[in-house]
């Protein structure tokens, strides 16, 4: 009898320490989370965008007798005019949610417009004195800070900027033996200054929507006809405004 009660002791206290060795039960439907890492715009990226923009060109007369009444201007205000290209930069996202970054864009523009002087509407050699302004490509340096919420940025810009512009001033005074379609082009540089916002839509990826405006001073322009032999100056201080919407793969960008 003895030896049954040690027996039946021995199989209860090896069974007790078996089952201490056993992990502990889960409770039912509890699963361990990964963690989870929060976006960052810190990285670099590329991307192309598409949009609009608006020409603002004012031309001035530096002897003050070409245009009339003596010493006025004519404005050579576009419609919207198709713009497109393509852009690349590097951010970096500190203090949890500030954002610097460095980008450099090219786009490819039509935005042109032609302008009557009123004065001279109908009376020059039997056609008006027109005025006419087109912007070919426009490209920019610019700084950006921002403010980011998870997938979210707002931000400004601001930087040196640059167009490719061509000119003509048509029907010009051919009474006095000057040039009657004359045409100029330039190379200008100024700046440009602007804002837009950011949305981190999929792993590596964003579009932005963003407005820029670019100014670029006056400058005195000869004017050449076509037979190169008439010319004339003229005075055009070049404005452009932009609107565009871009996408952008962004190169190691964490993202949930």
């Amino acid at each position: 009898m003895k030896k049954i009660l040690l027996a039946s002791a021995a199989v209860i206290l090896s069974g007790n320490a078996f089952a201490a060795k056993l992990p502990p039960k889960m409770p039912a439907n509890v699963y361990a989370a990964a963690p989870v890492a929060p976006v960052s715009w810190t990285g670099c990226s590329v991307g192309v965008h598409a949009g609009a923009g608006w020409n603002h060109a004012r031309f001035s007369d530096p002897s003050g007798f070409k245009i009339a009444p003596f010493g006025s201007t004519v404005n050579a205000d576009s419609d919207p005019g198709l713009v497109g290209g393509v852009q690349l930069g590097c951010d970096y996202q500190f203090a949890n949610n500030w954002v610097v970054g460095l980008a450099g864009d090219f786009s490819w523009a039509d935005i042109s417009h032609d302008e009557v002087d009123p004065f001279f509407a109908g009376k020059n050699a039997g056609a008006p004195l027109t005025v006419h302004a087109r912007t070919k490509s426009l490209g920019s340096v610019t700084a950006r800070l921002g403010y980011a919420w998870d997938r979210y940025l707002v931000y400004a810009k601001g930087g040196p900027a640059w167009a490719r512009d061509e000119y003509s001033v048509n029907n010009f005074a051919c009474f006095i033996f000057t040039a009657c379609n004359s045409n100029a082009s330039a190379s200008l540089s100024g700046w440009t200054a602007g804002g837009g916002f950011e949305w981190a839509l999929a792993p590596a990826w964003s579009v932005a929507l963003e407005y820029g405006h670019y100014g670029f001073g006056t400058e005195n322009l000869l004017f050449v006809d076509p037979t190169k032999t008439f010319t004339a100056t003229f005075g055009v201080k070049q404005d452009v405004d932009v609107v565009t919407i871009g996408i952008n793969y962004r190169f190691g960008m964490p993202f949930r």
